[in-house]
């Protein structure tokens, strides 16, 4: 297993990223390209988007891991200053799991042209612990395994 930044930044992004989705897909019951056709709406807004085709979902799926693998490098780089951030993983990334639901429900999404709107529970519920548990352990775990003290 390769060690170093940027191995630990990639694998917890991109499971992260396909973790997210997975919920994604999940609760609203849409096939993936659909999904890809809803994060595309921050870009092009609801209607450009959802007339797209195959091109526009690829775009969405494309910003989607972009994004998580930012907040993954984020966390990352974090690390190297803050050791706990790697040695507490399994308390820390749940922590900074809530602080990606938030970044993006409160600033990126209301800022998109996507058109925003809360989920409601229990929808909700399990889109915090999406984030937490699918998306922030995964990205403290990947720091914690593959960057060395």
């Amino acid at each position: 297993m390769r060690k170093g930044i940027v191995p630990a930044a990639l694998v917890g992004g991109l499971v992260g990223g396909a973790a997210d989705l997975w919920v994604a897909c999940t609760l609203s019951g849409l096939p993936l390209l659909m999904i890809g056709k809803a994060v595309a709406r921050g870009w092009f807004g609801r209607d450009k988007a959802m007339a797209g085709g195959l091109e526009v979902s690829w775009i969405g799926l494309a910003s989607h891991f972009a994004i998580v693998l930012a907040f993954a490098a984020g966390y990352v780089l974090a690390s190297l200053r803050a050791p706990v951030l790697r040695r507490r993983w399994f308390v820390l990334g749940p922590l900074y799991g809530a602080l990606i639901f938030c970044v993006m429900r409160f600033v990126v999404l209301p800022l998109s042209a996507a058109g925003y709107s809360m989920p409601r529970p229990p929808d909700l519920y399990w889109e915090i612990a999406g984030h937490l548990f699918l998306v922030g352990l995964p990205i403290s775990l990947a720091a914690g395994l593959f960057v060395k003290d």
